[in-house]
């Protein structure tokens, strides 16, 4: 990635380190399936990320730096599933922003997604004539979601794209809190010697 370039045998010695029974010393092998990707790609090398979009939602949305980072950490795992391919970078920034902004371990985080479907009923009226509902200066976590639902309802983004790049991050996050890298060694050797892959 243009982030963080690593040369290819750095890639492949790293992953040998981590799976050394699995994985070749042959670097020839992971180059060839960079040209794979290319060709998937129609050699369109320029990849937009959802850190612009992040950013320039920011100062809109009046989210506060926590926020942002905690976007920006959900914004880097997504990397390590298929979303940066089915879904468009914006898409994948709010709902990494939603995630932010609901799915927090604070008891402020979390007494806001539970106040926020009466705090917006509370506000419905101001909310359809388009009144503003949001100190500038007020940030409480229950303010910055009325002030995203209310940019989310009234934009033309795919709600149902950003709902389904949600589900899979929650579902990434699912996986990481039942993985066990022992297990899955064990796994993958008993699937290598059922087959006769391992001579």
């Amino acid at each position: 990635m243009e982030e963080k370039p690593e040369h290819i045998r750095v890639v492949v010695e790293y992953a040998r380190n981590l799976w050394p029974d699995f994985i070749p010393s042959d670097v020839a092998r992971l180059g060839e399936c960079e040209f794979y990707l290319i060709s998937e790609m129609n050699s369109q090398l320029i990849v937009h990320h959802p850190y612009r979009t992040l950013n320039e939602l920011q100062s809109r949305l009046d989210l506060v730096q926590d926020d942002v980072l905690m976007a920006w950490s959900i914004i880097n795992d997504h990397y390590l599933t298929d979303l940066p391919l089915l879904f468009a970078p914006h898409v994948i920034a709010i709902a990494a922003i939603f995630l932010a902004l609901t799915l927090k371990q604070t008891s402020g985080g979390q007494q806001a997604a539970g106040n926020v479907a009466a705090y917006l009923t509370d506000h419905k009226q101001a909310i359809r004539d388009g009144s503003s509902i949001v100190a500038s200066n007020d940030k409480t976590p229950e303010k910055r979601i009325a002030t995203f639902v209310k940019w989310l309802a009234e934009g033309e983004v795919d709600l149902q794209a950003v709902a389904d790049s949600m589900q899979e991050i929650i579902s990434l996050y699912d996986v990481w809190d039942r993985y066990s890298e022992k297990t899955c060694k064990d796994q993958i050797s008993h699937v290598v010697k059922a087959r006769g892959l391992d001579k």
